[in-house]
């Protein structure tokens, strides 16, 4: 074993040149097959991270209507959703929360002398668990604030610092049109969101869904609610059995589709994964076949390695030195220059990778940095192993094949 690693290191010392030139193509193709898997799996996760800001297995539920047909009458009717819906699906086994929603549309709202127009929602104490609301200052709408219709507020990050800039805002009192609010809680901020269902979440504020339909719509139905499936693969089985329940309750076929409409986002999470598959795929097979086509010219330096040192070759082996050794020297040589160039191809992936990762921002203009992931490394580095067994296949055979008394007499 250390005769042939001595002797691999002498052949790679009489060629460096060449064998360095020949492996820029391997050393290409392990560098974009690194880096470009790496910069792949950050952007997956940045827009991932980004549509789960309105919530991880949110579901929001619009009522729509239905036709009744009757003897002598035709006509389509609304559908209309309650509280007591909601209270109903919660207690589906596949569903783990389900909160009202009324939509206030935009709402002046003032602070003393500063007044802006904001997104109001009525919500229930659910809420911020369903839709990712974590909370800055203060604490969210409670059980008892809902139940007793209080007109109290929680407020978006954004919209906090538009009426009280840098103020504290918790106790403080704002004003809804004419009604008077006290802010009870401020939202972390969620920054940018590639979906907002009703504007920005940022932007929203919050008060108990009670208060809204007494002081403001003056109705006990729902133009909307949402809920939160149990788990993600429990997603389209709770939609389902949402359909069906409402269907019961409000009685309408839940087969006909136009009387309520679902917006999932998990559909959504569905389809982009999909894409990026495909795109991690593409990008495999191309690094594949640039480092194939590397492969490739390392094969061919090694087949002129063979013819230029065939009498060494016959030397050797009118000394004693097997078929096996001599196939066993080469194949050595050629996966040596391959699968070294390739290494230093995913060494600096990694370090383009990591230096990225350190330097850009979590959620900048450019997406999520590069995400490195220690079992696709792991692949690429087998790749390389096989990659460079396969380019020394040929060289090696043509050496092992040489006929000693030809090559000595032609010396």
């Amino acid at each position: 074993m250390g005769d042939l690693f001595r002797e691999t290191l002498r052949s790679l010392r009489a060629h460096r040149l060449r064998f360095a030139l020949t492996s820029l193509g391997v050393v290409w193709g392990a560098f974009m097959l690194t880096f470009l898997s790496a910069s792949m799996r950050g952007v997956e996760e940045h827009y991932t991270r980004e549509l789960e800001l309105l919530g991880p297995k949110v579901v929001w539920v619009f009522p729509g209507t239905v036709v009744d047909d009757r003897v002598g009458d035709r006509g389509a009717r609304p559908v209309e959703i309650d509280a007591q819906d909601v209270r109903a699906l919660a207690s589906i086994h596949s569903i783990e929360r389900a909160a009202p929603n009324v939509i206030l549309r935009s709402q002046v709202v003032r602070v003393g002398r500063t007044t802006k127009l904001l997104s109001v929602q009525g919500v229930s104490h659910d809420t911020s668990d369903i839709r990712s609301y974590r909370v800055g200052d203060g604490r969210f709408l409670s059980r008892g604030d809902v139940e007793r219709g209080e007109r109290v507020a929680f407020l978006g990050a954004e919209a906090a610092a538009r009426l009280f800039a840098e103020a504290p805002a918790v106790d403080r009192r704002i004003q809804i049109e004419s009604v008077s609010f006290r802010v009870v809680g401020v939202a972390k901020p969620k920054g940018p969101q590639l979906i907002a269902v009703h504007g920005s979440d940022d932007l929203a504020v919050m008060i108990p869904y009670t208060t809204a339909q007494r002081l403001f719509v003056r109705s006990e139905s729902l133009d909307q609610l949402v809920f939160s499936p149990r788990s993600r693969a429990e997603s389209s089985p709770s939609v389902r059995h949402a359909r069906e329940l409402l269907g019961l309750r409000e009685r309408f076929d839940p087969a006909v589709e136009t009387a309520l409409y679902f917006f999932n986002i998990q559909d959504i999470l569905t389809v982009m994964a999909r894409v990026f598959v495909g795109l991690r795929l593409f990008l495999f097979v191309a690094g594949i076949v640039t480092l194939l086509v590397g492969a490739i010219g390392v094969m061919n330096i090694m087949l002129v390695v063979v013819s230029e040192r065939s009498n060494e070759i016959g030397v050797r082996k009118a000394v004693g030195a097997s078929d096996r050794e001599i196939f066993v020297q080469f194949l050595t040589e050629s996966a040596s220059v391959s699968t070294l160039s390739g290494l230093v191809g995913v060494v600096l992936g990694v370090g383009l990778s990591l230096f990225l990762r350190a330097h850009l921002p979590e959620d900048g203009m450019l997406g999520s940095p590069a995400v490195l992931d220690p079992a696709a490394v792991a692949v690429f580095v087998s790749s390389l192993v096989v990659v460079g067994i396969v380019a020394g296949l040929a060289p090696a055979l043509r050496a092992a094949r040489i006929d000693p008394s030809v090559t000595l007499r032609s010396a």
